[in-house]
Formats: structure tokens, C-alpha cells, sequence
């Protein structure tokens, strides 16, 4: 089996980083309207609406290597709102089939420095562990999260369709 291993990406976008986090954890379930190329569907399956730690979710969503979409079952098993960070981890789905473990971090940051061309930084942690060394590493989902934060931060500055 393989060992463990770890991609990360920084995005700087253009919204804030309270309202990226808000739509991450608060309004969660808007996001099909904010990022209808990417994400589906949302289910909240324990909690009232709002993702908070323990919470499960459901997530239908479009990779590259499967156009017709995927569905991940997630539970958040980290979460700070003061450092507006959070932790899912697949339960079981899609990200379950060639990983025996799978999380993805999300941490929104305000920059001490910045260009003036963005107003907040989106950071994406994904830890995991391939089922066996002929799984290949998850390049399609960072291709993912890519194409996700920047067509939320587009829609989140329009204020959606």
C-alpha cells in the first residue's frame, strides 16, 4: 500500500476571504448557484443547513476524467472559524474508490501584503493515501478545486446569476 502524501494550491482571489469562507460553511448549500459548472448538487445529512464539525455532507460534482459527475459523501472533521479553516474528509464515494484516505483543507487567509488585484488568499490541502502504487496521484481533483475557487470568487463578486 501506499504511504501518505500531500498536495497543496494557493488561489489569490478577488472576493473577500469572509464571504468565500461564509459560502464554504454557512451558505454552503448555494453553492450549485455560485459554481454551477463545478458543483451540483449539495446534501447536508446531519446539521441544520450549515456545515459545523461532525457535519456530513453529500457532494455532487464535475471532475475532468468523469464528465458526467461524481458523488463524494464527506464529514467535516476540522473546522476554525477564527482562522477560517476547514477539514473534509470522503467518507465514502467517488474519492473512496482508489483512496484509502482522503482530505481536503481549506484555509482563507487576508494577506498582511498584497498587489491590490486580490483581497484574499484560498489555500487547498489535500492529504491521502492511494489504495496501491498503480492508483495515480489526484491531480484531476486540484484540477478541480482550481476551476471551483475561480468561478465561485467570479460569481461571489457578481453576486450570482
Amino acid at each position: 500500500m501506499a504511504g501518505n502524501r500531500k498536495f497543496e494550491v494557493e488561489f489569490k482571489v478577488k472576493c473577500s476571504a469572509d464571504k468565500f469562507y461564509s459560502m464554504m460553511t454557512r451558505d454552503v448549500l448555494k453553492l450549485p448557484k455560485y459554481a454551477p459548472r463545478i458543483i451540483h448538487n449539495i446534501q447536508i445529512l446531519s446539521g441544520d443547513g450549515e456545515l459545523r464539525l461532525g457535519s456530513v455532507s453529500v457532494w455532487d460534482y464535475v471532475l475532468d476524467n468523469k464528465p458526467s459527475g461524481v458523488r463524494t459523501r464527506a464529514k467535516i472533521t476540522a473546522m476554525d472559524h477564527q482562522n477560517m479553516s476547514l477539514t473534509f474528509t470522503a467518507l465514502d464515494g467517488y474519492l473512496t474508490d482508489d483512496y484509502t484516505s482522503f482530505t481536503n483543507t481549506l484555509t482563507t487567509t487576508i494577506p498582511t501584503q498584497r498587489d491590490g488585484n486580490y483581497n484574499c488568499l484560498v489555500k487547498w490541502s489535500v492529504q491521502y493515501q492511494k489504495a496501491n502504487d498503480n492508483v495515480a496521484d489526484p491531480t484531476y481533483f486540484m484540477k478541480m478545486l482550481e476551476d471551483f475557487t475561480k468561478e465561485l470568487d467570479t460569481n461571489l463578486l457578481k453576486g450570482a446569476a
